[in-house]
This record gives structure tokens, sequence and C-alpha cells, in this order.
């Protein structure tokens, strides 16, 4: 059969086929639990949202679905650039780009702030809620961090970014 492959039968799947976690904060819960109730792995983009938030959407995603599902993280939260963005270097760009925003009837956007990493505290609510799949993005977690996700029955799968990241996630 075409739908059996090693991925479906090591996740209880009937389908070779993994919902992209949408990130930036437009992943549905019910999307994903549809997904999964479909034989394929549903997939939830966790990355802006709190530890709190994460164990309340996995609790959801769970109450919709008995099936495997998936929450995402973007191990490299932390923008070092945009906390080097001082406001004068602000105020160059909104001045160059307002004539855009005037002609468009716009307001220029408020200054963006670089928020602190929320990967730590987000990884423990991966953990609490164990979903069948913790999948990343941005960077590969510290081999402790996958160790722990082994221990709990995780499984882990990584989206490569950079050529040297595809190399790691091979070894």
């Amino acid at each position: 059969m075409w739908n059996r492959t090693k991925f479906t039968t090591m996740l209880g799947l009937e389908y070779p086929i993994v919902q992209g976690p949408f990130g930036g904060g437009l992943s549905a819960v019910e999307l994903t639990a549809a997904v999964s109730n479909a034989g394929g792995l549903g997939s939830f983009g966790a990355q802006p949202f709190s530890a709190a938030e994460i164990i309340s959407i996995g609790r959801d995603i769970r109450m919709r679905t008995g099936k495997p599902f998936n929450l995402n993280l973007w191990v490299n939260d932390f923008d070092p650039a945009l906390a080097n963005f001082s406001d004068d270097d602000y105020e160059k760009l909104t001045a160059l780009f307002k004539p855009y925003f005037d002609e468009s009837g716009l307001e220029v956007p408020a200054r963006p702030t670089s928020p602190a990493s929320q990967f730590e505290e987000q990884l423990e609510a991966i953990w609490e809620i164990k979903p069948a799949v913790f999948s990343f993005v941005y960077g590969i977690p510290a081999a402790a961090i996958l160790e722990k996700c082994r221990r709990l029955g995780i499984r882990t799968l990584g989206a490569a970014t950079t050529a040297d990241e595809a190399i790691a996630l091979e070894a």
C-alpha cells in the first residue's frame, strides 16, 4: 500500500501527510485536529505563545482528537539584530518609508520590541503535553533537550534552514 511507510507506522498515521505548522500565530486548533482525525499529522505552530498558552492549546487539540499531533517551536526565537536596533535606527528607517505610508493612508508602525526568549519555558509545556511529535525550526535544540523528548516518548522532527543545520540533522 502506498500509504504504509516507516513514518506512518512509527506514528500510527493512516497517511504520510504532515500539515505544516503555521508560524506567527496563524495555526488553528481546529485544523490541527481535523488533519490528525483524517489520518495525517496535524501540526500547530506554537512559537508566539507562552508556556501556559501552549498547555491550553495542547489540551484543546487533545480534546478534539485522540490521534497523534505535532507542536512546533522556533529554537532561535530571539533576534539579536532587533535587540541592537536603536531608536535612532528606527527614526531613520521610518523617515525613509513614511512617504509610502502617507500615500497609502497608513500610520507608521510602532517600533518593534524583541522579547526575551521563551524557548526554555515553552519546552516545559511541550514536555507536559507530550505530543506525539515536537518539531522545530531555526536551529537545533541541545542534545539534552532531544534526549529528554526521547525519554518522554516524544518524536522529534527538525526543519533545516541552513546547510549546516541539514548536515547536523542528518547526523
